[in-house]
C-alpha cells in the first residue's frame, strides 16, 4: 500500500526488498510450507483471521496471500522499527497512539471495499506460545465484519511442526467462509473462534501423521514453498 510522500519507484524498491527478505527467511528456516484450501472463487474482499502462536505467522500468511495475487493488508504494532513493511501493505498500529490506530482502521475499511484486498487479522490481539488454546477474540473481527459485509471471513489455521529433519515444516489451512446469524457480538466471536480452533486441531493432526513430503501431499496439501533440506541430505 503506497504511502504519501514516497515516490512510486521508492515504494517498489521497498516492496521488492521486503518481499525478498520474507522469501529468504522462509526458505532458510523451513523445510517446506504447505497449504490446504483456497479463497472463494467470486471476486470479493477477504478477512483472513488466524491464530497467533508463532513469530512466523505474519510471514507465512503474507506468502499465502501473495500466491493468490491479492492486495495484502495487516496491522503492525512494531511498524516504527521497520517502516519498509508499509510497501507490502502493513499499517501502523502502535499500542501507545490511538490516533494512529484510528487512521489504520479507516484505511482498512476503505481497502475492504475493493475486491482484491485480503486483510490478515490476529483477533487474539497478541502473540502467545500456548498452542493448545486460543485467547478470547477481541471485538475488532466482529466490528470489521459489520463494516465490510461483502468481505468473506476466512478462518486460517497456522501450525509449525518439528520433525526428524533439521528444519520444521509449516502448515496453513484455509477454511470455508465463516457465517453466523447470532446478533450477540460475544456469541458471534465465540463461534468464529470455535471454527478456527477446529481447523487448528485438524491441521495439527495432519502434520503429526505426515512424516514425509509425499504424505503431506496425499492429505490434500500443496507445497507453497520449498526450503532447506537437512544437512545430511545436502552432502
Amino acid at each position: 500500500m503506497e504511502r504519501a510522500g514516497l515516490s512510486s519507484a521508492l515504494v517498489s524498491l521497498q516492496r521488492w526488498f521486503v518481499d525478498t527478505l520474507i522469501e529468504r527467511s522462509l526458505r532458510g528456516h523451513f523445510r517446506a510450507v504447505y497449504v490446504r484450501g483456497a479463497p472463494p472463487d467470486e471476486p470479493r474482499p477477504l478477512i483472513l483471521y488466524a491464530n497467533h502462536h508463532y513469530w512466523w505467522d505474519g510471514y507465512l500468511a503474507y506468502w499465502l496471500i501473495r500466491s493468490w495475487g491479492r492486495r495484502f493488508v495487516v496491522w503492525m504494532e512494531s511498524y516504527r522499527r521497520f517502516p519498509p513493511f508499509g510497501a507490502i501493505g502493513a499499517l501502523p498500529f502502535p499500542a501507545d497512539d490511538a490516533a494512529a490506530r484510528a487512521r489504520a482502521i479507516r484505511r482498512t475499511v476503505a481497502a475492504l471495499r475493493m475486491p482484491e484486498t485480503a486483510l490478515l487479522l490476529f483477533p487474539e490481539g497478541e502473540l502467545h506460545g500456548d498452542t493448545t488454546r486460543l485467547l478470547p477474540f477481541q471485538r475488532s473481527l466482529h466490528w470489521l465484519a459489520r463494516q465490510a459485509p461483502n468481505a468473506a471471513l476466512i478462518p486460517t489455521a497456522i501450525h509449525i511442526e518439528p520433525s526428524y529433519h533439521q528444519y520444521p515444516r509449516a502448515y496453513l489451512s484455509v477454511g470455508a467462509p465463516f457465517q453466523s446469524d447470532t446478533a450477540h457480538p460475544e456469541s458471534w466471536l465465540c463461534a468464529a473462534a470455535d471454527a478456527l480452533h477446529r481447523q487448528i486441531q485438524q491441521i495439527r493432526h495432519d502434520a503429526h501423521h505426515a512424516a514425509t513430503d509425499e504424505q503431506s501431499l496425499a492429505q490434500g496439501y500443496r507445497a507453497l514453498l520449498h526450503g532447506k533440506r537437512s544437512i545430511h541430505e545436502r552432502f
